[in-house]
């Protein structure tokens, strides 16, 4: 049997709650940045309206790896980012006793709500290895969109560092002049 991540189950889990899921009618454009340096596609699917990519270094598999990041975009869903995270929360302590959830911020980006949290698992049940994950979430108004960078041990200052400049480049824009898709919004 494949080891996945736990993050990675609560995700799609998240992600196929019975919201009503619908086409994207509007312009809306989510922008994720580029992955970082020496990542590679490790996974991909779209599905009813979920798309999710798992970056992974070039060395590494999506069932054996240091570091992930995971890219979601989930059309019609329209939880708002505090219950999205109210669920992950909810599932993630679920799935590992010696866990934590740690709000960092929460606001708007070029009028949207966004929100970042840390989430910590002390031993991952099914890796036996400690997982460090910071989740940016901006809620669009067609789509949910979710960027996520993940540890498998605990990261130094510096790569701490690189991991929230690669979630700030999570941006959400359409075209309206309260959305709009230029240097501040795209």
């Amino acid at each position: 049997m494949k080891k996945t991540s736990i993050v990675r189950k609560l995700m799609l889990a998240i992600a196929m709650l019975p919201l009503a899921v619908q086409t994207a009618q509007a312009e809306e454009f989510g922008s994720f940045g580029a992955p970082p340096k020496g990542f590679k596609v490790g996974y991909q699917t779209a599905q009813n309206g979920v798309t999710l990519i798992e970056l992974v270094p070039q060395k590494q598999t999506v069932e054996d790896w240091t570091q992930m990041v995971t890219l979601q975009s989930m059309a019609g869903m329209k939880p708002g980012v505090e219950q999205f995270f109210g669920n992950l929360s909810a599932s993630w302590q679920n799935a590992c006793p010696q866990s934590s959830v740690n709000p960092i911020t929460a606001g708007e980006e070029n009028g949207y709500p966004f929100a970042l949290v840390m989430l910590f698992c002390a031993n991952n049940p099914q890796t036996s290895k400690p997982e460090f994950t910071w989740i940016k979430a901006v809620q669009g108004n067609e789509a949910l969109y979710v960027k996520q960078y993940a540890f498998r041990y605990e990261p130094t200052k510096a790569e701490l560092t690189n991991a929230v400049m690669h979630l700030r480049n999570l941006r959400v824009c359409d075209n309206s002049a309260g959305h709009p898709c230029n240097k501040k919004g795209k």
